[in-house]
């Protein structure tokens, strides 16, 4: 078992804000939140700088197979919080990721996913299966029309739709993602699936999830059937393609980040 990695920045000439990490049978993909600075006011660090940080850090504990992944996720965050605390105000905001990572432990693959980021799981025997937590639009478009209630308006702007994305991270009945709080890791989505049971495992950030889950470039089972073969900049252009034919959306990027990390068994 050999991965395949495959990344693409938003645009030409721009950093991108995903980051992949590969070990010992093991690999992440954090998908840095690129949200405006005022959110992250307290740090003077990039949001590339801390998707790099936190997918190096959870891919060496990641590697000590005693440790579970959401432990080891939860050490990997505040390994990161503490990188920076003495020098940022953390507590004015800081960058944060979303997660999708495997780990091959013996005759088993197990998967975390952390928001929404994802894991497609491809069965010798079934259609593929997309493991993502998606809480965070839910709980995102119910506080921005909250607020947008409070306000006598019946639609949210861009700065109010920000604000209740920041009121409702990391706390109950909202969505958890990796921010400065090691708590949110025991919030993730986690498995164990016999390898003899699959096909292929495929570790992919939202950018790289967005050609089926609503830009109709392909379906599961033809995305799946792409990772599986390795072909993975077709997934990404057949992305980039529809995200150009589609035009700008309210409340979407017209491009995103892609990062992809696919293995076949």
């Amino acid at each position: 078992m050999d991965p395949v990695v495959f990344a693409l920045p938003a645009g030409s000439g721009l950093e991108s804000e995903d980051a992949c990490a590969l070990g010992d049978g093991v690999v992440v993909v954090v998908d840095g939140a690129g949200l405006p600075k005022a959110l992250r006011r307290g740090c003077g660090h990039s949001v590339a700088w801390y998707a790099r940080m936190l997918a190096g850090a959870f891919r060496v504990r990641l590697e000590e197979r005693s440790t579970n992944m959401p432990d080891a996720l939860g050490a990997a965050i505040a390994e990161v919080t503490a990188a920076h605390s003495e020098t940022c105000d953390l507590g004015l905001g800081s960058p944060s990721a979303t997660v999708a990572a495997w780990r091959i432990d013996g005759e088993q693959v197990e998967h975390l996913v952390l928001c929404d980021a994802s894991i497609v799981l491809v069965p010798s025997d079934g259609a593929p299966l997309e493991i993502t937590d998606d809480r965070i639009d839910g709980a995102v478009q119910r506080r921005a029309g909250e607020l947008a209630a409070a306000a006598g308006i019946l639609e949210a702007p861009a700065e109010m739709r920000f604000a209740a994305l920041d009121q409702m991270r990391n706390v109950d009945g909202g969505f958890w993602c990796a921010h400065t709080d090691p708590v949110a890791a025991q919030h993730a989505l986690t498995g164990t699936t016999p390898i003899a049971d699959l096909t292929a495992i495929v570790a992919v950030s939202d950018g790289g999830t967005r050609g089926f889950q609503f830009l109709g470039a392909h379906s599961l089972e033809q995305f799946a059937a792409l990772a599986s073969s390795g072909h993975l900049a077709d997934i990404a252009a057949e992305i980039r393609a529809a995200e150009d034919a589609i035009g700008p959306r309210p409340h979407t990027k017209p491009h995103d980040d892609i990062a992809l990390v696919a293995a076949t068994f």
